[in-house]
């Protein structure tokens, strides 16, 4: 039985973090590690909306709505691992425990969806951070 986790996850905030928005992705530059991460449109939302506000459960039915695929806390809790191993996540509200090391094949193997959900499972990959820091003015 899945126990309902009220938290609040909340991203990363830092003047020193610049957004872009490319082809459905978000682009985070962060000019402090000099780190950059490519975001695929369900860790973008996941990341734009964990406010300290929005609840895991909120932001599920958030990417449902979305996605067009059914609500489901662990996709969001995938999100949140992930970007908070990249540290981009203030805090996400998650214990620590079996599942922090969840990767996307034990995920889908947990859901059980069709093949087509795995387009919307949330990525997050770091990008070569020199380029992306010249072409935004910031190197």
């Amino acid at each position: 039985m899945k126990i309902t986790v009220f938290a609040f996850p909340l991203r990363k905030s830092s003047t020193g973090l610049i957004e872009k928005e490319l082809a459905g992705e978000l682009l985070l530059c962060d000019l402090d590690s000099k780190k950059a991460y490519s975001l695929n449109r369900s860790a973008a939302l996941v990341w734009k909306h964990a406010d300290g506000r929005t609840s895991i459960e909120e932001l599920a039915v958030l990417l449902a709505k979305e996605t067009g695929t059914p609500a489901d806390t662990r996709v969001v809790e995938f999100a949140l691992r992930k970007l908070d191993e990249d540290a981009l996540m203030e805090s996400t509200g998650l214990p620590r425990g079996e599942d922090t090391n969840l990767d996307r094949r034990r995920l889908f193997h947990k859901l059980g969806w069709a093949a087509a959900l795995l387009v919307a499972l949330p990525m997050v990959t770091a990008v070569k951070a020199s380029a992306t820091l010249r072409a935004s003015g910031q190197e």
